[in-house]
C-alpha cells in the first residue's frame, strides 16, 4: 500500500513538471512581433541585453472582470470641507449637478476625518483632467473656485481586450 501511494505520488509530481515545462513564456517583443492578420507588421530591433531587461508578458494583469484597470491617474477634486453640519448635504448636491451636466462621468465621494470631498472623473493624464475641469467649469460655473485637479488611482476602462 505504502509503495503504491509513493508511485502515485512520483506520478502526479512528474506529470505536473511536464505540464510546467511546456508552458514557454512570450517576451513582449516576441509578442509585438507576432503577425496577425489585417494588422501591420512590427520589427524590433535591440540589443540582446535590452531585450532579456524588458521581460514578459503577465499572465495576470490588475483589471477586473469589467475590463477596468486600476492605475495611477488624476481626477478633478471638485470639493473639500469640513463643515460637518452641511459638507455631505453638499457632497450630494453637488454630486447631482455633475451627473445632471455630464451623465457618463464617473463621480466619487470620500470622507477622510475632518474632510467630505467630492471627485469627478479618471483621466490617465493631467491635460484631459485639465480639459475636464474647464467643462466643468463652463457647465457648473458656481464649482469653479474649488477645482483642483489632483493625481489619485483612477479606474480605466479598457476599450481593447487582451
Amino acid at each position: 500500500m505504502k509503495l503504491k501511494f509513493i508511485f502515485l505520488l512520483i506520478l502526479i509530481t512528474g506529470s505536473c513538471l511536464v505540464v510546467k515545462a511546456q508552458v514557454r513564456r512570450v517576451t513582449i517583443i516576441e509578442s509585438l512581433e507576432t503577425n496577425a492578420p489585417g494588422e501591420g507588421v512590427v520589427k524590433i530591433t535591440a540589443d540582446s541585453k535590452i531585450k532579456e531587461l524588458i521581460g514578459f508578458l503577465s499572465t495576470t494583469t490588475n483589471s477586473d472582470k469589467d475590463n477596468v484597470i486600476k492605475t495611477n491617474g488624476f481626477r478633478v477634486q471638485v470639493f473639500m470641507s469640513n463643515d460637518s453640519r452641511t459638507a455631505r448635504r453638499e457632497v450630494d448636491s453637488k454630486r447631482n449637478l455633475i451627473k445632471e451636466a455630464f451623465s457618463d462621468v464617473f463621480v466619487y465621494e470620500s470622507y477622510t476625518a475632518p474632510y467630505w470631498k467630492l471627485f469627478a472623473g479618471d483621466f490617465l493624464t493631467r491635460e484631459e483632467a485639465e480639459t475636464f475641469k474647464q467643462q466643468l467649469l463652463k457647465a457648473i460655473p458656481a464649482l469653479g473656485k474649488e477645482m483642483y485637479v489632483i493625481q489619485d488611482k483612477v479606474s480605466i476602462q479598457l476599450n481593447k481586450t487582451f
